[in-house]
């Protein structure tokens, strides 16, 4: 009985989700291109160490409403990266694309992509680095 109790257990514990940390990137056409991140912010701080003092500084934005937390941080307007480079630093921290969805109409578009990297299995660090492959825009 104790046995089938313990490979019930073991069952119920392979089905539950694992643990992950999880990050929104928002990338809208706008003037350019912007880009938000939402998500915790020691992860972000983390991932992308050049906002670190914003985050700390920044306390009556409207994207810093929670202690812990940011919702749509403006992250290239603190760090010249775009979009591409963004997906790259993430992909080499470990992250995968979980979801992604876009919509918008004429000059109102975006495109948001749900990042997670898994908690239970620490990310291996490849030799070979990820590249995106990006094509000149006409």
């Amino acid at each position: 009985m104790v046995r089938e109790l313990e490979r019930w257990q073991a069952e119920r514990d392979a089905q539950r989700a694992s643990p992950c940390e999880c990050l929104v990137v928002r990338v809208t056409p706008d003037l350019g291109e912007r880009i938000a991140l939402s998500g915790e912010k020691v992860l972000i701080e983390e991932i992308f160490p050049e906002t670190g003092d914003v985050m700390c500084n920044s306390v009556n934005a409207g994207w810093n409403q929670d202690p812990t937390h940011v919702i749509r941080f403006p992250l290239n307007g603190y760090c010249r990266l775009n979009s591409v480079q963004v997906l790259e630093r993430l992909f080499q921290k470990g992250f995968s694309i979980k979801a992604s969805c876009g919509g918008g109409v004429d000059s109102s578009q975006f495109s948001e992509y749900v990042l997670c990297r898994d908690l239970r299995h620490s990310p291996s660090i490849t030799s070979t680095p990820i590249r995106i492959k990006q094509e000149p825009l006409d």
